[in-house]
């Protein structure tokens, strides 16, 4: 069933920041997915549209920089905004029109989440595709957040 809800999709091949910035958005009542490489990720977004998308560049079997040459060829209606982590420098030939920032491992949660909520907070409600199942969050019970 198509929903309009903002979901984020985590693309890291590193176990332990996909699961921490999975909890993270979570715990913040975001609709989260998670990818371990850019074939999963090119996968997901062949089911789902995704708001936004926390992307890794340096990855087996597809590598960030690939997701985002196929981002290039969605319309820019239906692309996520992307933001960047990087263990390294900035990198400086970020195509703008898809990337909208990058934070540099290991990140600041408190950035981050700042950035994560103003890239939300600045899309209208996208719909979802029909063949789009659950968020991989909706599984997870959701915990009280002081």
């Amino acid at each position: 069933m198509p929903t309009n809800d903002k979901r984020i999709l985590i693309v890291d091949d590193d176990d332990a920041i996909r699961a921490l910035l999975f909890t993270i958005l979570r715990r913040k009542r975001f609709s989260v997915d998670s990818a371990r490489n850019g074939l999963e990720a090119l996968t997901r977004l062949r089911t789902c549209v995704y708001s936004v998308m926390l992307l890794d560049l340096m990855m087996p079997m597809k590598s960030g920089w690939d997701v985002l040459d196929e981002l290039k060829k969605l319309p820019a209606a239906t692309r996520p905004v992307v933001i960047v982590l990087t263990a390294g420098n900035e990198p400086r030939d970020l195509d703008p029109s898809i990337v909208a920032g990058s934070i540099r491992k290991p990140f600041d949660v408190e950035l981050l989440m700042a950035t994560v909520t103003a890239c939300m907070n600045a899309l209208n409600e996208r719909a979802q595709l029909p063949d789009c199942p659950p968020p991989d969050s909706a599984a997870v019970p959701t915990e009280k957040v002081n």
